[in-house]
């Protein structure tokens, strides 16, 4: 039997869950021998009992069980997901080794596990252009000095730092609170294309899932779990952005805050943060020092950008380094607001510009 059917089948006993799935499969890396285990064997692992193991041994002889899984795989494969397991030689060593690591998980993107620094940016779905900027700034200058940039996709700062890291032609991994092949936020959908193509799309939930609410929180011990440190960037007081910087210290990563402005209140976490002792993100650099990636740090050369046809060079020459609304720019260029609009849409879709929660537009780079 093909070893992700194995571990598909196993996983559908009821009572195992994911941590006793992983001690299994630390305990037996071939699909075979964790196949033809004995309950008394099984018994004899970290936090398994005796109901577990019986459970395990009885959906082992289930047909059902199999076909479940035999169906979920074919899903996978007709999205173009493969399933990367504990045991497979190619699932990340920091992951691996976290209190709590996924037993397999779905990936799509070309990805894989390599010596590079990892270095997770997270924060609010509700950031300010403060936020957006610096978000986006650190996405693009650790991808810049070699690092890979992970984050979660979600609306605002996660969005800004995989958006900074692959204009500077870096690599970034999205750690999803769904299915790998499903895209969320919708609107994000060119930002997955372009992740999917160049980086690594990651989820522990089945192939076709919708992100629910409860997902978001497991897949925030992945996020932390494939780094070397967690940035936060703005949080509110009770941000769930927190979650992760709980997984990330229960983990034993390093947890960096980036100042904000006193009168935000989405500065109230990261000021927390430092109060508690989380070191200070000022820059990348600084980052990956405390990192101790320093001396390993490696510039990207960035290819030239094609040269842009007048209009639209028109359109980022005004558009300077603040937020911008469409109408506002249609007046500076002297041109119709339509065709501002249009051109704008032309822009973002080449991730020369972005557009902010609230309708105005800002300049990248």
């Amino acid at each position: 039997m093909v070893g992700a059917v194995v571990w598909l089948t196993l996983s559908r006993a009821p009572g195992v869950g994911r941590l006793r799935l992983a001690k299994l499969i630390e305990a037996f890396p071939d699909p075979s021998d964790a196949w033809r285990a004995r309950a008394c064997d099984l018994v004899q692992l970290d936090s398994w009992t005796r109901s577990a193991a019986e459970s395990l041994v009885t959906t082992r002889g289930s047909a059902e069980a199999r076909r479940q899984a035999e169906a979920e795989l074919e899903r996978a494969r007709a999205a173009g997901l493969m399933l990367v397991a504990l045991s497979d030689a190619d699932y990340p060593v920091r992951l691996r080794y976290t209190p709590e690591p996924p037993p397999f998980f779905y990936q799509v993107g070309p990805w894989t596990p390599d010596a590079r620094p990892v270095v997770a940016i997270v924060g609010t779905r509700k950031p300010t252009a403060y936020g957006l900027t610096v978000a986006e700034r650190f996405g693009r200058e650790l991808a810049q000095m070699g690092a890979i940039v992970v984050s979660g996709m979600a609306r605002g700062i996660d969005c800004a730092a995989h958006r900074g890291a692959l204009e500077a032609g870096g690599t970034t991994i999205a750690v999803l609170g769904g299915g790998a092949d499903v895209c969320y936020p919708r609107e994000a959908a060119p930002l997955y294309r372009a992740i999917r193509s160049s980086g690594a799309i990651i989820s522990e939930q089945p192939p076709g899932s919708e992100p629910r609410s409860e997902f978001f929180p497991e897949r925030n011990r992945i996020i932390s779990g494939l780094a070397h440190g967690v940035v936060v960037v703005e949080a509110g007081e009770k941000s769930g952005t927190l979650i992760t910087v709980a997984q990330a210290i229960s983990q034993g990563r390093d947890v960096f805050a980036v100042p904000g402005p006193i009168t935000s209140p989405m500065s109230a976490g990261p000021h927390a943060l430092l109060k508690d002792g989380a070191c200070l993100a000022t820059s990348a650099e600084a980052i990956l020092t405390e990192l101790g990636f320093r001396d390993r740090r490696r510039k990207a050369a960035r290819e030239s950008a094609p040269e842009l046809e007048p209009q639209r060079a028109r359109i980022l020459g005004w558009m300077g380094g603040e937020p911008r609304w469409a109408g506002d720019l249609a007046e500076a260029c002297g041109m119709p607001a339509g065709q501002v609009q249009g051109l704008l849409t032309l822009l973002e879709l080449e991730g020369r510009v972005r557009q902010l929660p609230g309708g105005q537009y800002m300049r990248i780079g």
